[in-house]
């Protein structure tokens, strides 16, 4: 019983979750200013997502992938 009663008190997790909230909102500050403030960041991100979305639609980037 004892051991139960630890592990219900026990608050490490919720902590470990707090800071990667927090990372997280950090790394997505980091990337937005990066993006508004760098033209060679944002042409990348675009090149991105474009071939991301030509990976969903064909598979294919360029010659490189599996026809669908």
């Amino acid at each position: 019983m004892n051991t139960i009663s630890k592990f219900l008190n026990d608050e490490a997790g919720q902590t470990a979750t707090e800071y990667m909230l927090i990372i997280s909102v950090v790394v997505i500050a980091i990337v937005a200013g990066a993006y508004q403030f760098s033209p060679a960041f944002q042409t990348g991100t675009q090149g991105l997502a474009q071939d991301v979305a030509q990976i969903a639609t064909t598979g294919m980037i360029g010659d490189i992938g599996t026809k669908r």
